[in-house]
């Protein structure tokens, strides 16, 4: 148990994202193709693992005072260091030498992922507003590997859409450690002391308008109309709205907004929400084919 909590197993359910272009291009029932993605999958998510046990190694003596991070194996001391690095290089090494053999575009697309955020545990997590936009752009790197590994043309809307939510999600994950600061007094982490919760709630907002405009504008463009043509799209914007509005009531009423994978594994709501939006463009998308 201890080592699925080292390598944050659960936050594998992130990397799913890299089907999302698959998903979308219809051909999500091709074996060969659903095949190649779920092991670029496979080895990319043991990459990101990897990169979580660097991110913990270093945010250690902050994360030691934070009211659940300083339970993580690191922070807790519940194993060491050397320890830690040893199994994350043995993570990191399988994840590439998986995906040089199954695809060098995605493997190159990997290498920029963890450059990127090496640079984030090092250095780039201490600077105001690059902290957040660094993961939403790790988001953005997965869509791209799965639209590589798929040989999907991405659109620029779904580019858009993918670093908005993932935006959108980032912040509210701030906020919390900005309402724990301010709450305790209690720096988690450094960055925190750089923001304040008003701060965070006009981001959030913005961030949500501009979400919620965008895809209302992604699903009317004439290339989605185009590809999907069906009057029941417009109803898929009522559950992202619904989404957004639930998210944001965790957010703001609950403070809550700390853990984004265990809002997605607790929270009955938005599961609900997300399947309904999911079956929506299942059937738009898959009936003829079923």
């Amino acid at each position: 148990m201890i080592y699925v909590k080292l390598f944050r197993l659960n936050n594998w359910v992130k990397n799913l994202f890299i089907f999302l272009p698959l998903f979308f291009s219809g051909e999500i029932f091709n074996p060969v193709k659903i095949t190649n993605t779920f092991y670029v999958t496979l080895g990319f998510s043991l990459v990101t693992s990897f990169i979580y046990v660097i991110n913990d190694i270093f945010d250690k003596e902050f994360d030691k005072i934070h009211p659940e991070k300083r339970n993580r194996p690191i922070p807790s001391g519940k194993i060491s260091v050397k320890q830690s690095m040893i199994l994350g290089i043995c993570l990191l090494s399988l994840g590439l030498i998986g995906l040089w053999n199954i695809s060098f575009d995605s493997f190159l697309l990997t290498i920029f992922y963890i450059v990127l955020n090496l640079l984030y545990s090092i250095k780039l997590k201490q600077i105001p507003i690059v902290d957040f936009i660094i993961v939403a752009t790790g988001f953005v790197i997965r869509i791209l590997i799965g639209g590589e590994i798929g040989n999907v043309e991405l659109t620029q809307w779904m580019i858009v859409m993918v670093f908005l939510l993932s935006l959108f999600i980032a912040v509210t994950k701030r906020r919390d450690d900005v309402y724990q600061f301010e709450l305790k007094k209690k720096i988690n982490r450094k960055v925190v002391s750089e923001y304040t919760v008003e701060y965070m709630d006009k981001l959030i907002t913005i961030i949500s308008s501009t979400l919620l405009v965008s895809y209302l504008l992604f699903i009317t463009s004439e290339s989605v109309v185009s590809r999907y043509p069906s009057r029941y799209l417009i109803i898929s914007f009522l559950f992202v709205l619904i989404g957004v509005f639930r998210y944001n009531q965790i957010t703001y009423v609950k403070n809550k907004s700390g853990s984004p994978i265990k809002i997605f594994f607790k929270d009955l709501f938005l599961q609900v929400t997300l399947l309904f939006w999911g079956l929506i463009f299942f059937l738009i998308i898959y009936s003829d084919k079923l």
